[in-house]
């Protein structure tokens, strides 16, 4: 199955001017995405379409080799109409890749390999009975990938044993993707603060048709209006 990443353009706590620098930077990362052979799953937009705080790109492929030059702060040089001539002129905003966990919801037991267990009859303990004494009812299942091993006795046959502690596994690696998607998910809300001025890895300014320019200007223009119909908006 392909790796799935997000790519992250963030305004950080910027004014009006770098959420609209977020949009054109968006649509300039989405053609790179897919010129590098990404293949862009969905966008989602947190805010207003033309000025965001944040866009997200889910992308299928390696990112992180294909947009490594691209992670990091970006500068847009460009001065605002709603300041002053002596008003700043430099916008600043930030992209990262961060790896796209798998969700834990439902259908999370059916993605447990058989070819991945390890399973060995053991004699049921606990207290009394005669049958829990001489029978091999209970169950061993060692789950290899992820080192997880449980122990089931619940039942009387040996059958429905296994299809409980299969079940069981199921749900501890549930919850650990739900962890891990909890993880992921405040690692990259931090990154909204995070924008480091100075040491841009690019710079642009905008182009008479609305275009970002990349610095020194002749290089290509990427126009700046996503693709409709996979996007998602997060107010």
């Amino acid at each position: 199955m392909s790796r799935r990443s997000w790519v992250q353009i963030t305004a950080g706590r910027g004014p009006l001017e770098v959420r609209r620098f977020v949009a054109l930077l968006a649509g300039r990362m989405e053609a790179l995405c897919e010129e590098r052979g990404l293949a862009v799953v969905d966008v989602t937009v947190h805010g207003d379409e033309g000025a965001p705080a944040s866009v997200e790109i889910l992308v299928e492929g390696d990112a992180r080799r294909c947009l490594g030059g691209e992670v990091g702060t970006h500068a847009l040089v460009e001065r605002s109409p709603e300041r002053g001539r002596a008003a700043r002129k430099r916008w600043f905003a930030a992209v990262a890749v961060h790896p796209a966990e798998a969700g834990a919801g439902a259908g999370a037991g059916a993605g447990v390999d058989p070819r991945e267990l390890e399973i060995s009859a053991c004699r049921a303990g606990g207290p009394g009975g005669q049958h829990v004494n001489k029978t091999m009812s209970a169950v061993r299942i060692h789950h290899r990938p992820s080192g997880i091993t449980v122990r089931v006795a619940d039942e009387r046959s040996q059958r429905a044993n296994v299809r409980r502690g299969v079940e069981r596994i199921a749900e501890r690696l549930a919850e650990r993707a739900a962890r891990r998607l909890a993880e992921g998910e405040a690692a990259r809300w931090s990154e909204h603060d995070r924008i480091v001025r100075g040491e841009p890895v690019r710079t642009y300014r905008v182009g008479r048709k609305g275009e970002l320019e990349v610095a020194p200007w002749r290089l290509p223009k990427y126009r700046t209006t996503l693709s409709p119909g996979r996007r998602t908006s997060a107010r």
